[in-house]
């Protein structure tokens, strides 16, 4: 395909990003590796091992997802201050940048927008096993402006060069995306040709960069975001919904994405949940869910909330539950709990453990407690909080444990057993697969496995619908 005339790429760089790129077709299809696949068939590593390193994933992932500041109110996209990966996100897409196309394997996540990956001169970069890509080589390759409304989108950018030789301009936008938990990413702000299987797009925005601290693993050349600002993937595409259906962490077979027309959940499914997204100013890029409460077993509470006290009370009654205070308002004052978002939940596609706010956290633990007539065991293998010890000989298939429902403004979504629990065959435990955290909680991908998670973004809700994600095609 010829490069763009610079007329119309100068036009393209002062439009916003999300009206720059026709769209070959409506409908996009991707498969999702696990970032531990080629390990996994190099090292011939074990379901536990498989596991262990997920939730140790997990848990560098908690410090960096908070963020260390509040944004003001009058910042449009707080991208400096977004959330990942000081340890690399779990699942993995293929695609091509440039021209020629260069191939490179990018992480795939919900909490954040920009796209980016690492770019020769490497001044300060991770090792990455794919070749890392070089601008100069690119004929499709052009630098945004310092003066664009593009680079305005950046909370964090300076005027600068690129770097790159042979290019002098000093009004280079130059970015600094940082992360929780000390992880940076530097480089140029530029546009190139994206290619996603088929499907090629010009003047794609992303991020060159020339210094990564605290990155992914090897096997990540960079990240695509598909949060909720205008540089996410999705909102360059200007898709209205996309869907993933993610297997249990332990299987062979690949995730699927689908961006576009064709992402919609199984219809007429009797347990498909449809959830409303809430606006978050503290969190702008997040899809972000308000959790009215937990319950333990196989019937739901119904919330009923009190004026007086701000807190939530139940009727009718489950085998246990908690309650939580009211959302979390657009205003974003939030209430109840530890913190001005002790409520809220975001969901997290590069978190394998969901976190749950340390009261609400605390709570659910007595009530399993109760609940299952297991004593308690210590010393996870797995490095899992809350376990139980199995009778000897028994796995964790034949010993009862309930479910765990989670309220999101009063639609309830149901997590089976294996989505909470894992064995811990090493320790000979019964495990939650789920942490505590001092903030915000966090919907992890374990709870999501064999679930259909359709984003409608015109709509601004989540629908989920459990299903065989093996199956999938």
């Amino acid at each position: 395909m010829d490069a763009i005339p610079p007329l119309l790429f100068l036009a393209l760089l002062l439009l916003p990003a999300a009206h720059c790129l026709p769209l070959p077709r409506q409908s996009y299809h991707l498969e999702l590796a696990r970032v531990d696949a080629l390990d996994t068939e190099n090292l011939n590593l074990t379901d536990h091992e498989l596991l262990r390193r997920a939730i140790q994933r997990s848990r560098d992932r908690l410090a960096s997802i908070m963020p260390r500041v509040s944004p003001s109110r009058d910042r449009k996209v707080v991208v400096a201050e977004a959330p990942v990966l000081s340890a690399g996100g779990e699942y993995l897409v293929k695609l091509g940048m440039g021209t020629p196309q260069h191939s490179f394997t990018a992480a795939i996540d919900t909490a954040s927008d920009l796209i980016w990956t690492q770019c020769q001169p490497c001044v300060k970069c991770y090792k990455q096993l794919d070749p890392v890509f070089n601008p100069v080589a690119s004929t499709t390759y052009a630098v945004v402006p310092c003066n664009s409304d593009t680079c305005d989108e950046l909370d964090t950018h300076r005027c600068g060069n690129s770097g790159n030789s042979g290019d002098d301009e000093d009004d280079v936008c130059q970015y600094t995306y940082t992360y929780g938990g000390n992880a940076t990413t530097r480089g140029t702000l530029a546009v190139d040709r994206l290619a996603m299987g088929d499907d090629v797009f010009r003047g794609v925005v992303f991020g060159c960069s020339s210094s990564s601290v605290g990155g992914p693993p090897a096997q990540v050349s960079g990240v695509v975001g598909l949060g909720r600002g205008p540089l996410s993937l999705v909102s360059q595409l200007s898709v209205r919904r996309f869907m993933y259906c993610l297997p249990p962490p332990v299987s062979r077979s690949a995730g699927r994405l689908v961006l576009g027309a064709d992402a919609t959940a199984v219809r007429n499914a009797s347990d498909k949940v449809v959830v409303p997204m809430s606006n978050n100013p503290r969190y702008p890029s997040y899809y972000y869910l308000n959790l009215d409460g937990l319950s333990i077993g196989d019937r739901a509470m119904t919330m009923v909330r009190s004026s007086s006290n701000n807190n939530a009370s139940t009727t009718g009654s489950s085998n246990s539950s908690v309650a939580a205070s009211p959302p979390v308002s657009d205003s974003g004052d939030g209430g109840g709990g530890t913190g001005p978002d002790a409520y809220g939940m975001i969901i997290d596609i590069a978190s394998t453990i969901t976190f749950l706010e340390e009261s609400l956290y605390d709570e659910l633990v007595d009530d399993l407690e109760e609940e299952i007539r297991l004593p308690r065991g210590s010393g996870s293998n797995l490095g899992l909080d809350l376990c139980f010890i199995l009778p000897e000989g028994v796995p964790m298939s034949r010993v009862y444990a309930p479910p765990v429902s989670m309220a999101f403004e009063g639609d309830w979504v149901r997590f089976e057993k294996e989505q909470v629990f894992v064995e811990d065959r090493q320790s000979g435990m019964m495990c939650l697969m789920m942490g505590k955290t001092d903030g915000v909680s966090i919907l992890g991908n374990y709870q999501q496995q064999n679930m259909q998670v359709m984003y409608n973004l015109r709509r601004q809700r989540i629908t989920f619908v459990k299903t065989n994600c093996d199956s999938v095609p």
